[in-house]
């Protein structure tokens, strides 16, 4: 009778106990990463009145007769399925979507599980949840590294002292310009603009440089130089007094410019229509520098004529102008008053007579061109009686002539000159005149190659890019001299020195004639200087544009606050923008996986405790080897399930109330069995 009162009791006790658990689910029905756990009961002990027997011949098999003893507790079991999620905006709110367990270590050491994601980070760059535990996981660069269970911290590394810059690709190189100082205030863009003079501004972090970017520098030193004389002329002053550097990589063996030059070899030749003689006097006055030039000029109409001519003087006042012709040369005496027109006059009365005596044989015809003899006739024709105007074949210019050009200053100038020539038959005209780029160089009967080249001197006014020089011109000589053979005297007592000289003699082929040179210069021959080149800097100061220097910065702790776009992503890396370091790794959540993860123990703060029963933790990163994926800004929820939860409430109410009476009934019997008595 006693017994049946106890087992009520146990029947009390265990319905009692599963209340207190239906209880604990309802009340954490709301508890991010609950798990809801499950009652089960079971039998207690039996008392056998009578043991089982075995059948015999004559009787049946006996069951055996137990009488059972109560209820207890059989097992207490969190339900480990996965529960929904909730979405948030907060970025250290975590859930995983499959199996596994967060790391969390108390202040003891103590390393627990849970399946709550609800983190923050502190000041310190520590992950901890709602207690302040430390996430578990991996902290740093995480690439190739192993699961773990070490204490995340996100630390911004220190910023390394760095000079601002910014590096480009010009003319096939890199080009790199940067401070000579670390700074936090010299991002700037710097802007390059093309000027005669140098000059820089610079307003609101924008840096402009006017240069020449068409001097031709010859080295980076020189580039260098430019760039800081344009600053000092702007007065420029940069923060925290910095200098600018360029750098350029992979500078050419030969870094230097290459003058432009040209030779013409073909495009000018020409045959002349006549052949020419000159004969010449050069009379300077010592004393004035005045110059005064006297001259025959005559022109055969063959050009192919051999003969000779020569000129004599007939030494007798008011004598006339005669010629005679031998079938090959000419003589012509002049008188003291002879005109040009008395000198053809002559030619004309000699081709006649020779014409008349030879009708088969006509005479090789020859005219008188240009005549000044001015007032010094009879000396001129003393000097020049037998002289010989010219002889041999054809007077043609030769068949390779042209002239040498060679530019002194290298360059985009030299390659864009033109260069014209004129004639004038002025004797001792010599001038070079500019236009812009394009030279015009005049020469008369008399030009030399010197005095060309020092008229472009001249004409340059010391703009060394304007320097020119020929160090050949077909026909022209070097020096001081004239046409071809020459002769110097001195006249005492006059302070005057005299050259003569002789017409073009077959031995002289390169020095042209007064007609040659009004033939081909008269025709206003061009020429353009080609191939000369830019030297390697000037290149690339032409090719300057706008640079951004960035990155200056001096060095620093950065804090946490500096980092941005934080963010976890599946696999559980944490990454986060910052900006000097850009992206960055902090660490890695790592997830921790169980054989038996219904024998982890609850230990409070929906945290699980290692058993025996759970065995050891797996270590993983999140999605792999069968761990589930982190997800960012979501919460597991519980896994209450309430209407399980009330129905289950109801029966253990009912199994509850029912035991209570197996004790009521205990009772009642028991006080019957005491009223025996009476």
């Amino acid at each position: 009778m006693v017994k049946s009162l106890y087992t009520g009791v146990s029947g009390l006790k265990t319905h009692q106990q599963r209340m207190d658990v239906i209880g604990n689910n309802i009340a954490n029905v709301n508890t991010v990463g609950y798990k809801t756990d499950v009652v089960t009961f079971a039998d207690v002990y039996y008392q056998t009145k009578r043991s089982p027997s075995a059948a015999t011949s004559t009787l049946g098999g006996v069951n055996p007769r137990q009488v059972g003893y109560g209820v207890k507790v059989n097992s207490v079991t969190a339900n480990m399925t996965q529960s929904g999620f909730t979405f948030s905006d907060k970025t250290t709110d975590l859930a995983i979507d499959g199996e596994g367990f967060f790391q969390v270590m108390d202040g003891t050491g103590n390393i627990r599980y849970t399946r709550a994601g609800d983190f923050y980070i502190d000041d310190n760059g520590y992950l901890l949840n709602a207690d302040g535990y430390h996430v578990l996981g991996i902290t740093g660069a995480t690439d190739g590294v192993q699961a773990g269970s070490e204490i995340i911290r996100i630390v911004v590394p220190d910023t390394n002292a760095n000079v601002s810059s910014a590096t480009k690709m010009v003319n096939g190189v890199n080009v790199t310009i940067s401070v000579t100082a670390p700074s936090d205030y010299t991002d700037m863009s710097v802007s390059f603009q093309e000027s005669e003079f140098p000059y820089a501004t610079y307003a609101n972090n924008i840096l402009t440089v006017y240069f020449n970017p068409n001097k031709q520098y010859s080295s980076q030193e020189d580039f260098q130089n430019a760039v800081n004389a344009a600053l000092q002329a702007g007065g420029i002053n940069l923060p925290d007094d910095v200098e600018m550097e360029f750098e350029f990589e992979e500078i050419p063996n030969d870094p230097e410019a290459k003058a432009a030059s040209n030779v013409v070899s073909d495009g000018f030749d020409f045959t002349t229509s006549q052949a020419y003689a000159d004969f010449r006097r050069v009379v300077t006055n010592d004393t004035t520098g005045t110059t005064e030039y006297q001259y025959a000029k005559f022109a055969a109409s063959n050009k192919e004529f051999t003969g000779n001519i020569t000129l004599t003087g007939t030494g007798a006042a008011g004598a006339a102008t005669e010629a005679t012709y031998d079938g090959t040369n000419w003589t012509i005496t002049i008188g003291e008053d002879a005109t040009m027109t008395d000198i053809n006059k002559a030619i004309s009365t000699a081709v006649d007579k020779y014409n008349a005596d030879n009708p088969n044989t006509p005479a090789e015809e020859i005219s008188c061109t240009a005549w000044k003899p001015g007032k010094n006739l009879g000396e001129f024709m003393g000097e020049v009686t037998g002289a010989k105007a010219f002889k041999g074949a054809s007077i043609a210019k030769p068949a390779n002539g042209g002239f040498d050009l060679k530019v002194v200053q290298p360059g985009e100038f030299a390659n864009a000159y033109r260069i014209n020539f004129a004639y004038s038959s002025t004797m001792g005209t010599t001038k070079a005149v500019w236009d812009e780029n394009t030279l015009t160089i005049t020469v008369s009967d008399t030009s030399t190659i010197a005095e060309v080249n020092a008229a472009i001197v001249e004409a340059a006014r010391g703009n060394e890019y304007k320097l020119l020089h020929f160090d050949n011109i077909e026909g022209l000589e070097y020096g001081d001299g004239y046409l071809s053979y020459e002769e110097t005297y001195e006249t005492d007592p006059k302070p005057t020195t005299s050259q003569y000289v002789t017409a073009n003699p077959k031995t002289d082929d390169d020095n042209w004639n007064s007609g040659l040179r009004k033939e081909f210069f008269g025709g206003n021959p061009s020429v353009a200087p080609k191939d000369g080149e830019d030297s390697f800097f000037t290149q690339v100061a032409k090719k300057l544009s706008t640079f951004a220097l960035e990155d200056g910065r001096t060095g620093s702790e950065q804090p946490l606050k500096s980092v941005t776009d934080l963010t976890i992503q599946n696999d559980g890396t944490i990454i986060g923008y910052h900006a000097v370091h850009g992206y960055m790794v902090f660490g890695r959540i790592d997830i921790a996986l169980f054989d038996n993860p219904n024998g982890l123990a609850k230990v409070g703060g929906t945290n699980f405790a290692e058993t025996v029963a759970s065995g050891a933790p797996r270590l993983t990163v999140p999605g792999q080897d069968g761990a589930g994926v982190v997800l960012n800004g979501t919460l597991e929820m519980s896994n209450v399930d309430l209407a399980d939860e009330f129905t289950n409430m109801i029966t253990t109410q009912r199994g509850y109330q029912a035991n209570s009476r197996v004790v009521t009934v205990s009772d009642t019997m028991l006080e019957e069995l005491l009223n025996l008595k009476r």
